[in-house]
Order: C-alpha cells, then structure tokens, then sequence
C-alpha cells in the first residue's frame, strides 16, 4: 500500500468520477492497484512532480505522445497494449508499467537523452518508483 499521508507533500486528488475515466482506460486489464492510489491522492498535481505530466489533465493522451517520441528517435522497441505510459516529462521521457505485472508492477522507462536500444527497468515497483521521485 502507498502510504503518502504521513509526508507534507501539497497534492490535489482525483475524484470517483475521475478515477472511473481512469479504471475504463484499459477495459480489458485493471490497472495496478498502487496506481490507483497514487491517482485518487494526487491524481491532479502534486508539487513534487513540476513539470511532468500524469494527471488526468494529461492520461489520455500520455501514450500517443510516448509512440509519437519512439517514432521520432526511430527506436526498435514498441508499446504494446499491455504496456500503460502514466508519466511523462517534458517531451523526452516517459515511464510506463506492464499490465500484467501485478498491483504494484516493475517501471520502465524511455529517455531520448540517453542511448537506449530497450526500455530500461528503473524500479522493482510502482510504489518505490513513486518515493524515488519524491526523495
């Protein structure tokens, strides 16, 4: 479970109306369950992510642009429909997770700054993924 309640972090959460727009992005997978936490508690901001993009503003268009970039830096490596891109940050690098991987699921990530021929594991899980940022 993600605990971010005991930090001073300033965030602005989804609502249910929101977070059902969210379960209904992938209808046949569910989405992790530390996802979804993350979301309902700051699905709309949080000061510690300035200038990335993953609110609900932005989810729906989050893995167009991470094809659009892939496509862009001719990389080999392709998103399947399994794969969900939740972040991305200023145009040149995304974060994406497996479906398939549980409720609190490995992340992986694609920076065009760096000489990538794979996508690059960054965390074990989401909910580490998560507190990295923050520290």
């Amino acid at each position: 479970m993600l605990n971010l309640e005991a930090q001073s972090i300033p965030m602005k959460p989804c609502n249910e109306d929101e977070i059902s727009i969210l379960k209904n992005l992938s209808p046949t997978k569910e989405l992790p369950l530390t996802y979804l936490e993350f979301m309902y508690k700051a699905g709309n901001g949080a000061d510690f992510l300035a200038g990335t993009d993953y609110s609900m503003k932005y989810i729906l268009e989050l893995k167009e642009w991470a094809v659009e970039l892939l496509g862009e830096n001719n990389f080999s490596e392709k998103l399947s429909d399994n794969e969900f891109v939740f972040m991305m940050h200023q145009g040149y690098m995304f974060w994406y997770f497996n479906l398939d991987e549980g409720d609190d699921p490995p992340v992986f990530l694609y920076d065009e700054s760096l000489d990538l021929t794979e996508f690059k594991k960054v965390s074990d899980t989401f909910s580490k993924f998560l507190i990295s940022l923050y520290d």
